[in-house]
C-alpha cells in the first residue's frame, strides 16, 4: 500500500523543490479507528518520461505497544536519473508509527543523494508538541514545535481508502505530515470514475481514478488508479512536462538492473526559443505557451516580474518584466521565521556566516550586501555540479560546488 503522496514528494525532492506549505482542514474528532493491518510488503516500479528509473518498496504491519495496537509504515525509494550528462542516484527511506485511527506518533526519514551528506530528521510526537532530531551535514540539532491534535502520518491514506473507499465525487481532506519537510500539510483526495487502464503485462484493469492534491505544492497533482481492495495500481504525476508513473508489481520486477537510458531529466524539461539578442540589455520579454491538455494560466505562476494572460484553452502569453534593482533599500520589521537558520539554510553555521560576511564587506545597505552576495556566490561556485538534487547551506560552504539550489 504505497502512499498516494509517493509521487509527488519523489518528484518534489527530484526536483529539488524541498519548499513550502502549512494545512487547512481535516477530519475532525469522528475519525474513523480503522482496522489493525495484516503485514504486507508491496513493490513498486518507477518510470519518468517513459523509461525506467527505479523503484520503491513499503511495508505495513501491526505493532504492539503497551498493551495498544499501532501501525509501522517503512517506505523505501531509489532513483537513478540523468541531469545534464551527470547520473544523479538519490535513495530515501521513510519509517512512520501511527494510532488505529491515523494519528502520527514518531517517524523517521532519511535521504541519501552522493555525494552530498546524507540528511536524517526523527520526530515523536509530545503531548502538544512535536520534538524533532535533525543530522544534516553531520551537524545535529534540536527543535519543538507546536502540535496540532488529529495530524496523520504520511500514510494513512492508503489504510483510510481500503477501508472506507470512496464513491464518484466524494472526497476527503485530512491534515497530514510530511516528514521531508518535518511540518504537516493539507492532503485533499477525490474520487472519480472507474477507467479501464493497461497495466504492467499488457493487461487491462477497471480502475476506480482519484485526485490527489496537497498544500505544499500546490499546483501539482497526482492521479491515481485503486483495485477494488483499496490498493494503488498505478500512480502518475507530471511536473515540467515529465511524467513520473509507478505501477504495482512483483518484487522480481521492482529490482530488476536498470538499463543506460538516453533521458536527461536536466535536457528533457528545458523548452528551446530563439535567441534573445542583447539579454542583458532586454527589459521584457513575451513568450506564447503551448499546453495539449491545460490551460496555462491554471499552471503557471504569475508575480511582480511575470504575468500570465489567456489568449486560448491552451495558450497563454507570459510576460517576463526586469524590474530595477534598488540603488538602495530600507528594511522593516522582519519576522522571526525568516531570520532564524533551518535545516537546509544554517544561517549559524560558521562557514556559511564567513561566506556572508566575505561578500559583503564594509557594506551597509541591504541592497548592496544583497547585490554583492549574488555575485559573490555566482564567482565562487564554479563547479556546476548537477549529480546532487539538494545540498543544504553549510556543505556548499565548504566545497562550493552544485546547481539551482546550491546557489
Amino acid at each position: 500500500m504505497r502512499s498516494l503522496l509517493s509521487g509527488s514528494r519523489d518528484w518534489c525532492v527530484l526536483m529539488a523543490c524541498a519548499g513550502a506549505l502549512l494545512f487547512a482542514g481535516h477530519l475532525g474528532a469522528a475519525d474513523p479507528v480503522l482496522p489493525p493491518p495484516v503485514a504486507e510488503e508491496t513493490w513498486q516500479v518507477i518510470y519518468l518520461a517513459g523509461q525506467r528509473v527505479g523503484y520503491a518498496r513499503s511495508l505495513v504491519s501491526p505493532l504492539e505497544s503497551d498493551g495498544e495496537t499501532l501501525v509501522r509504515t517503512e517506505v523505501e525509494t531509489h532513483l537513478s536519473i540523468k541531469r545534464f550528462g551527470q547520473t544523479l542516484n538519490m535513495s530515501t527511506s521513510q519509517e512512520s508509527v501511527e494510532t488505529l485511527a491515523g494519528n502520527m506518533l514518531r517517524y523517521a526519514f532519511e535521504m541519501k543523494n552522493p555525494p552530498a551528506s546524507t540528511t536524517k530528521n526523527t520526530g515523536e510526537v509530545d503531548g502538544a508538541k512535536l520534538r524533532i532530531s535533525s543530522d544534516i551535514n553531520g551537524r545535529k540539532s534540536q527543535s519543538v514545535t507546536e502540535w496540532k491534535p488529529g495530524i496523520k502520518s504520511p500514510t494513512y491514506q492508503d489504510r483510510l481508502l481500503r477501508a472506507q473507499p470512496l464513491k464518484a465525487g466524494e472526497q476527503k481532506q485530512f491534515d497530514v505530515f510530511f516528514p521531508e519537510m518535518s511540518r504537516p500539510g493539507t492532503l485533499k483526495v477525490v474520487a472519480g470514475d472507474s477507467e479501464s487502464i493497461e497495466v504492467p503485462g499488457g493487461k487491462r484493469e477497471t480502475l476506480q481514478k482519484v485526485t490527489v492534491t496537497n498544500s505544499i505544492i500546490p499546483g501539482v497533482k497526482t492521479l491515481a488508479w485503486i483495485n477494488a481492495r483499496g490498493d494503488t495500481v498505478k500512480s502518475s504525476t507530471s511536473m515540467l512536462g515529465t511524467e513520473m508513473v509507478t505501477y504495482t508489481v512483483s518484487k522480481d520486477e521492482a529490482l530488476k538492473v536498470l538499463t543506460v537510458t538516453e533521458l536527461d531529466l536536466g535536457l528533457s524539461t528545458l523548452v528551446k526559443t530563439k535567441a534573445i539578442p542583447n539579454p542583458y540589455q532586454t527589459r521584457k520579454v513575451v513568450y506564447r505557451i503551448t499546453i495539449p491538455d491545460e490551460n496555462p494560466t491554471q499552471v503557471i505562476p504569475a508575480g511582480d516580474t511575470q504575468s500570465v494572460a489567456d489568449v486560448s484553452e491552451h495558450a497563454a502569453d507570459v510576460t517576463v518584466t526586469q524590474l530595477p534593482i534598488p540603488a538602495s533599500a530600507t528594511i522593516g520589521k522582519v519576522a522571526a521565521e525568516f531570520l532564524e537558520p533551518t535545516q537546509f539554510l544554517q544561517s549559524d553555521d560558521e562557514k556559511v556566516k564567513e561566506h556572508a560576511e566575505r561578500a559583503a564587506g564594509t557594506l551597509t545597505d541591504p541592497a548592496a550586501i544583497a547585490k554583492a552576495m549574488e555575485s559573490y556566490v555566482r564567482t565562487n561556485l564554479k563547479n556546476k555540479n548537477f549529480s546532487t538534487a539538494l545540498a543544504s547551506a553549510g556543505e556548499v560552504a565548504r566545497n562550493l560546488e552544485g546547481d539551482c539550489t546550491e546557489h
